[in-house]
């Protein structure tokens, strides 16, 4: 089964010491590693400017990929001073959609656009509980990113370095939109902990 078949993602991230990209696992519901998301740094200076006060400005790169290191598709951001942009391309590099940043009092905020620049989404959440949700022009949620799960994988996710991305099971998604919703949780992950939250 291609990752990108799945509803239900565990996202594990790995945890290191004075480590200049981000890396993570992503599982099925049975704890069975289906996926890596990687971070690529393109160079020295940006790997040393990491360690630094200018981390929540800096550009990134990152790489979704099947368990055989076939590339799907990436997320990526230039230079930030203060509200982030995060691009959704696929494989071949091309516009899949993107991720404005919105100032929201205490709340975390996105407006998700497609490929045409239509506002389709919006990733609304609360950094603080780690509670984030999709949701359509409409109001309707179709994708849940949350620590809280009751299930099999519980023991395995209970830090604020792993989280849950749950689909709604009854919405039929494109593949291209299966791409852009599905990177909403590291795009989440990447700004706050690129901005230390």
């Amino acid at each position: 089964m291609s990752l990108l078949d799945r509803t239900n993602y565990f996202v594990k991230e790995r945890v290191g010491f004075f480590k200049a990209a981000n890396a993570y696992d992503l599982m099925d519901d049975n704890g069975n590693n289906i996926g890596v998301v990687q971070e690529i740094v393109p160079n020295f200076l940006i790997k040393m400017l990491k360690f630094t006060d200018y981390k929540p400005m800096l550009p990134f790169t990152v790489w979704f990929s099947e368990m055989d290191e076939r590339k799907l598709f990436f997320i990526k951001r230039g230079f930030t001073i203060f509200m982030s942009k995060i691009t959704v391309h696929d494989e071949d590099g091309r516009l899949l959609g993107s991720f404005k940043q919105k100032f929201a009092l205490l709340k975390f905020k996105f407006e998700v656009y497609d490929a045409s620049s239509s506002l389709v989404a919006n990733l609304l959440g609360d950094w603080k509980g780690w509670d984030f949700k999709l949701v359509d022009k409409s109001g309707n949620e179709f994708l849940k990113i949350t620590k809280k799960w009751a299930g099999l994988g519980r023991e395995l996710f209970t830090s604020a370095d792993n989280y849950i991305i749950a689909f709604n099971e009854t919405r039929k998604f494109t593949l291209d939109e299966k791409k852009l919703f599905l990177s909403a949780a590291i795009t989440v992950d990447m700004v706050l902990k690129e901005s230390n939250r």
